[in-house]
């Protein structure tokens, strides 16, 4: 064949590769792989009749478009994460909603049952921590103590965030993969957090340091707390399809779980980075405690409402 007539036949092929390689608005073409494989074999044969070097180089950079088209990262984008959270991590809290519930009733239950009763019997925190851990926060949060008088430096805030995405994240990570070990991995940190984090403020309001600490925690602790729940229960959805798998293996029901909370994991994740990123430089600052509660009430309600969305998805 002739190389004229070559590319009369798949000239209008060749366009098509073109443009669907420089639209990067759009996801790619169901048929690009094979369109690609056809392009190299384009190539191929130039190069064995001994077509023209023009020819070859265009084909050539064909070849090289489509590559790095088929093969790019897709990069982050804002308008991905803004998808997720709209929309796939929604339909996978409303389809892992009764996990959720199990594990925001128990979470919050046992949390309230901890604070009442170092509420009613202060000596009882010392059932959750030992002597130097009280001390500790008893020295952090004391509106005399050297910690509220010493303000933080940059390099001390970075430092901090780096501490607190390693321990968050490593928390709902053991949380998630401790599912795996039918549901206990992933029920005794949420339960153990659950009870600390009420015993602890129980104890800081017996001591009247309550503003300290509740103008702390109160807008990190929104997208934390909330995401811990969240691993929790995705851990646990992975451990009862091991127990329960139905009527499939427990290999391909472990696996189907895992697409179903992947979404949650994800969201779980971002979330515990934007509670880093405020506990680090936004919770420290010393600012009127004013600021600080209407800062946290937006975050809870917006935390609450994605809550509720996915909790009611569907039914709208």
């Amino acid at each position: 064949m002739k190389q004229n007539q070559f590319v009369y036949i798949n000239n209008e092929r060749w366009q098509i590769f073109e443009n669907d390689c420089a639209d990067f608005q759009n996801p790619l073409p169901v048929e690009f792989a094979k369109n690609y494989r056809r392009i190299c074999n384009d190539l191929s044969i130039a190069r064995t009749r001994h077509y023209s070097p023009s020819l070859i180089d265009k084909l050539n950079n064909f070849v090289r478009l489509g590559q790095g088209r088929l093969y790019q990262g897709e990069g982050f984008k804002l308008r991905s994460l803004l998808n997720l959270f709209r929309q796939t991590f929604i339909q996978s809290l409303h389809e892992n909603r009764f996990y959720l519930w199990a594990a925001l009733v128990s979470f919050w239950g046992l949390a309230i049952i901890s604070y009442v009763w170092v509420i009613v019997e202060p000596n009882a925190v010392y059932l959750f921590l030992d002597i130097d851990s009280v001390k500790k926060l008893e020295t952090m949060y004391d509106p005399a103590g050297s910690v509220q008088s010493e303000s933080r430096g940059t390099d001390s805030d970075v430092l901090m965030f780096g501490i607190y995405i390693y321990n968050n994240i490593g928390i709902a990570f053991q949380m998630f993969g401790g599912g795996a070990l039918f549901c206990v991995g992933a029920l005794i940190p949420l339960l153990f957090n659950s009870f600390y984090f009420g015993a602890v403020t129980a104890h800081i309001v017996n001591l009247g340091y309550q503003d300290n600490f509740f103008s702390f925690v109160i807008t990190h602790g929104s997208f934390e707390l909330t995401a811990i729940i969240i691993a929790g229960a995705a851990g646990c959805k992975i451990g009862y399809s091991l127990l329960n798998p139905g009527q499939y293996s427990r290999g391909y029901a472990i696996k189907q779980a895992g697409k179903s909370v992947l979404p949650l994991i994800v969201g779980a994740f971002i979330m515990l980075v934007i509670a880093a990123v405020i506990e680090a430089f936004w919770s420290p600052l010393d600012i009127p405690s004013l600021f600080k509660y209407v800062t946290g009430a937006i975050c809870w309600f917006y935390v609450l409402s994605v809550l509720y969305k996915g909790m009611r998805y569907g039914y709208n």
